[in-house]
Formats: C-alpha cells, structure tokens, sequence
C-alpha cells in the first residue's frame, strides 16, 4: 500500500474503530511510518522489510520487563498490518544543554540508559529468543566488503579515513576484540527512539523494536558513541559496574562508523562524508580523554 498520509488514514478508517484521525500528522521512518493522532493514538505501519509480527509479539513478551515503558499495543489492524499504542511521553534529549549541564546530571542520564539496556540484554531466555525468531548477527566482514567494493564514490576528501576504518574493522574481528557472550539488543537504542523525564533528564520511553536482534552488548550502544563520546564512555562504565560485562569501545565504534558509511552510499549522499569522517579523529580523542579522567 501507499504510505502517504491519505492511505494510512483510509486503512485506519476501514478497521471500524473509533479513531479520531482529524489533525493526524504523519512521520516517517526508516523502518515504519506513523500516524500521531491528536488525542495520543500512534498508528505505527511498518514497512515491508520489517517483521511486524514478530515485532508485536516481543513488544508484548517485554510488557512490565524493562525498567521504562515501552509501547503497549492496544489493537493492530485486521485488514492492514499496524499497530495502535499511546504515545510515550517525554522530553528530546538536548546535545547542547548536555555539554553545558553538571557530572551529577550527565552521569543521571548515563545510569538510566545503562539500566535500560541492562535489563533488555536480559528480557529474554534464549528458549524465548529462539520461539520469537530473534535473528542471529550479521556478517560484519560483508558490510566492510561492500564499502571497500564501492570506495571510488567516497570522496576523495573522506576516502582516506573510511580506508583507515576499513582496515580497524578487519583487525578487530581477526584478533577476537568484538567477541563478547550475545545478548539480545535493541538495536537502533538511539535519542529518536526514546524520550526523556527533560532535555537532560533520565529515559521515561523507547520505542522502535523492529530491528531487534542478538549480538554483542557493545554494539547497542555504537548511536551513543556517534553522539556523544563523552556520554558514550560514561554509559558503558555504568553498564560495566551494572553487569560485569565489559564494554569493547573500539567494537562500539567499529559497528557505528560502517553503518554511517553505508547509509552515505545507499542513499547516494557521498558527499556528506565530507563533514562526518573528519569528526572520527577528534571523537577518538574525547574518549581517550574521558579515560583519563
């Protein structure tokens, strides 16, 4: 179907519900398009490639497991494939007030995201992962091959960095750096998929379950280390002290950097490279600097 706002609210009305579409607005996703209606229905459609099923019933088999609310599906569509939650309400997370705010705040913030992910890398048995068809980890030597295959469109300004990345990535996964016990991770735990108690404050809501898998604890956090390196570094000693799990920052890193670069190739926009890859050197330093401190 169309994922336009007129043909999501025809496949909402054909469900026969009382559902008050006038003023609805429509976001759209990587991995599912919304409707936000103006009494706090969301209307979440996915798109094809994701496992709505799957996605359903994990929401439901997480109810009351983990330490914020997540979306609680009320009903999904009998005709079309969607589901209806109440929003989740919250603050965005604010970079900017982030890096003029105290320790005692920056460290309240780390410790919720750390909770969080601490309890979703134990939500489930591995019965439980396997009865939902929890996908196994990708093939991290494929998506360095598919860059290394398509380098001529990286710019030159930018190609020298995605080499060096290239070269880290390969060597992390020879001499056994990303190996770590799997859990199972969120997956795309970024500050669009959850809100806030303030700009600053601690985690009241995630949402976004479509890209649940299993892997290593390192990777859910690699959207932080891309964010923030400060926040990142103060995540994963929380969530170290939390689970006795050590964080591998490198593999973190090594996971995020690949996937900017693809996501620059796929939708042919090479040239934002240019800004980004430039950052990764001065990103490294602010994590060997929170080290030391």
């Amino acid at each position: 179907m169309d994922l336009d706002l007129d043909s999501l609210a025809a496949a909402v009305a054909a469900e026969d519900r009382d559902v008050d579409l006038s003023g609805a607005v429509l976001r759209s996703g990587w991995e599912s398009v919304v409707l936000e209606t103006r009494d706090g229905w969301i209307l979440r459609f996915p798109r094809p490639h994701v496992a709505f099923e799957r996605e359903v019933a994990l929401l439901r088999r997480l109810d009351g497991r983990l330490p914020v609310p997540t979306p609680h599906v009320e009903w999904t569509g009998r005709h079309t494939p969607f589901a209806a939650y109440r929003k989740l309400e919250g603050r965005a997370f604010d970079h900017a007030d982030y890096l003029r705010t105290s320790a005692r705040r920056r460290n309240a913030l780390a410790g919720s995201l750390a909770r969080f992910l601490a309890a979703m890398h134990t939500s489930l048995t591995p019965t439980e992962a396997d009865e939902l068809a929890i996908p196994r980890p990708d093939d991290a030597t494929s998506a360095v091959a598919g860059i290394a295959a398509q380098l001529d469109r990286v710019p030159p300004g930018a190609r020298r960095g995605v080499e060096e990345l290239l070269d880290e990535v390969r060597s992390l996964w020879m001499d056994g750096t990303t190996r770590a016990p799997l859990v199972v991770l969120h997956n795309d735990f970024h500050f669009g998929n959850m809100v806030l108690s303030e700009p600053v404050g601690e985690v009241v809501g995630v949402w976004d379950f479509s890209c649940v898998k299993r892997g290593e604890p390192s990777s859910d956090l690699r959207y932080l280390a891309g964010e923030s390196p400060d926040l990142f570094r103060r995540v994963a000693k929380e969530y170290e002290r939390l689970t006795g799990q050590r964080v591998a920052e490198r593999a973190a890193t090594g996971d995020h950097r690949p996937e900017v670069v693809s996501d620059a190739l796929e939708l042919d926009q090479t040239k934002t490279l240019l800004a980004v890859v430039p950052g990764w050197e001065s990103a490294d330093a602010e994590l060997a600097r929170a080290d030391r401190r």
